[in-house]
């Protein structure tokens, strides 16, 4: 093959790779990019934008949203996203000190239930009944809708189906509990109040109504108390809190210690429907 030849090849070559790069470039540029704050949204996002989204998760699993602290890859990450879900009424604190500095738009998602939350003392864990969490993605599919008009059926279809696969899951997983001859239960941190009214379960108590305040000796023999008197068989930790005060509740009633997770890690519960069947078969073992 002569010089020239070689020479014209290598040229060819060039500006079919630049032209595919530009078109890879392209086709990721073109996608929204969304940050949420807690795990749980980031399986909502993924389930109805697909592909059309890039999403960024802020408190990783391992982490409480109640203690976490912005790291300067998170502002950075921040720096590049349109939209930014949060569940708000005081679980994101640490968003508070940065949101006026951002360009992205902050929404709310659980601006639908603000009424549920005032019923509830302010309670922010929405997520973790079913019913709720389905409506918070609600409000994730209008805003990608409102961003990208241009793939409304898309996000409209991805919804439905992702209502309805987790309602199907949840009815099933709530019939599953019906029968447990004693449904009382003590909590670590109160996360699951919602969670409970949907499954039909009891909580009489949660050691640590605040995450940044420990229970007083009072508290802990009521709770003791509470045990004692409704025969409970287990309390309940968190994984992504850690303390040792529900330890001398433990040796002083002998209860199970398990643990439930509002959360996720990413990796044995990936996706919502993993995490409220984790928690439901959790509780079904220690109670049944």
């Amino acid at each position: 093959m002569s010089l020239k030849k070689v020479f014209i090849l290598i040229l060819v070559v060039l500006f079919l790779g630049t032209l595919f790069t530009g078109c890879r470039s392209k086709t990721e540029s073109s996608k929204l990019k969304v940050a949420v704050t807690i795990y749980p949204f980031y399986d909502a996002v993924k389930s109805i934008g697909g592909d059309l989204v890039d999403v960024f998760v802020i408190v990783l699993p391992g982490s409480s949203p109640h203690t976490y602290v912005l790291t300067p890859q998170d502002l950075q990450n921040l720096e590049n996203v349109s939209v930014i879900f949060e569940n708000n009424f005081g679980l994101e604190e640490f968003l508070k000190s940065v949101i006026s500095s951002l360009t992205a738009r902050v929404v709310n998602v659980s601006e639908p239930l603000k009424n549920v939350v005032e019923l509830h003392n302010g309670n922010p864990h929405l997520w973790l009944n079913p019913e709720y969490f389905v409506i918070q993605s609600e409000v994730i599919k209008n805003t990608l809708v409102e961003l990208d008009p241009i793939h409304k059926d898309v996000y409209e279809k991805n919804y439905e189906n992702y209502k309805k696969a987790i309602l199907n899951k949840a009815a099933e997983l709530r019939q599953k509990l019906v029968n447990l001859p004693n449904r009382n239960v003590i909590t670590f941190h109160d996360a699951f109040p919602y969670f409970a009214e949907y499954f039909g379960i009891n909580i009489l108590a949660s050691i640590e109504t605040d995450p940044n305040k420990l229970p007083t000796p009072k508290q802990i023999i009521e709770i003791e108390n509470l045990i004692k008197k409704y025969n409970v068989k287990v309390v309940f930790k968190e994984p992504q809190l850690s303390s040792d005060i529900y330890k001398s509740i433990v040796e002083d009633t002998h209860v199970k210690v398990l643990s439930l997770d509002p959360i996720g890690d990413g990796v044995k519960i990936k996706t919502y429907t993993d995490l409220i069947e984790y928690n439901v078969n959790t509780i079904y073992d220690a109670l049944k």
